[in-house]
């Protein structure tokens, strides 16, 4: 009786989120576009344990993201995730991991709202509403992401352990052809920070860019944090040495300063991802990274 009463819950939701989603909603995925262009596809059923961003388009359509590599299958796309207490939803290697549980969804043609459990193999740890929409700005496309998780019981975002998770936020995996012969850059001028093995770096700064072929022509990627946000993006980066693949992601420093959340207290972070075609100076993304921070604390 209790499977079936799952199984029948499980289904009262996924049609409720069908309901909800407008006509760019397909049986697993939804399209967000702008003016009738698709500039990302968001994966949400019959996902191995978290929901995902799979398709994110540059200005001419073209995808930078990959998905379940061979060598990462928990690398998907554009993803978010973070440690709960003494559970890690980045990682997918068994039972115990971490699953993160659409309950509710509404989707806009270029916005879309949703509320997930983040659940443990026990019970659910904490709940979070995700906020994801697409644009298009001067010469490029960009995808805002805001996750807001509460706390179901007391518990700890993160672990103070530097070898533990500090990769952990919203993380991007690009395509393979973007792997070798890339080159980031940010708004400090300088790509040092800490190292923390082979080429992978931590660093502080308001945006961080890398610059890449794909499939034989440039692109520029960058990730901006904003003030709102609980500490200042640590961004991590992976790949430039040409001797892994090629990653990155906006950090909050978890791994050395874990965030203690009382029952029904609430943990919010902001960050906007932005694509152009071709290579693009420092002097492009701070303008573009500018306006995102002008105009989001208007509202």
């Amino acid at each position: 009786m209790q499977t079936f009463r799952l199984c029948y819950i499980a289904v009262a939701l996924m049609c409720a989120a069908f309901a909800s989603a407008s006509e760019n909603t397909n049986s697993e995925t939804i399209v967000l576009q702008k003016a009738g262009t698709p500039l990302a596809q968001y994966r949400y059923i019959d996902v191995p344990f978290k929901p995902y961003i799979d398709e994110l388009r540059t200005p001419t359509g073209r995808n930078i993201l990959r998905d379940a590599p061979w060598d990462h299958l928990h690398h998907h796309g554009l993803m978010f995730a973070l440690q709960v207490g003494d559970c890690h939803f980045w990682p997918e290697w068994d039972d115990n991991c971490g699953r993160q549980i659409t309950t509710q969804i509404h989707a806009e043609a270029d916005s879309l709202e949703t509320k997930l459990d983040w659940n443990n193999p026990q019970r659910t740890l904490a709940t979070e509403v995700r906020k994801i929409n697409v644009g298009q700005g001067d010469n490029f496309t960009f995808l805002d992401w805001q996750s807001t998780l509460t706390a179901v019981s007391d518990t700890m975002l993160g672990e103070d352990n530097p070898g533990v998770g500090y990769y952990y936020g919203l993380g991007m995996r690009f395509d393979e052809t973007m792997d070798k012969e890339g080159r980031f850059f940010n708004d400090t001028g300088k790509h040092d920070g800490v190292n923390t093995r082979g080429d992978e770096r931590l660093k502080h700064c308001r945006w961080m860019a890398y610059t890449a072929k794909l499939e034989g022509k440039p692109v520029t990627v960058a990730v901006f944090d904003h003030p709102s946000n609980p500490a200042p993006m640590l961004a991590f980066t992976m790949g430039e040495a040409g001797t892994s693949f090629a990653y990155m992601s906006a950090t909050t420093n978890q791994h050395r300063k874990p965030v203690e959340l009382k029952a029904g207290q609430s943990f919010s972070v902001k960050y906007r991802v932005a694509l152009w075609e071709g290579e693009v100076s420092p002097e492009t993304v701070e303008k573009a990274y500018a306006d995102f921070v002008e105009a989001s604390t208007q509202h």
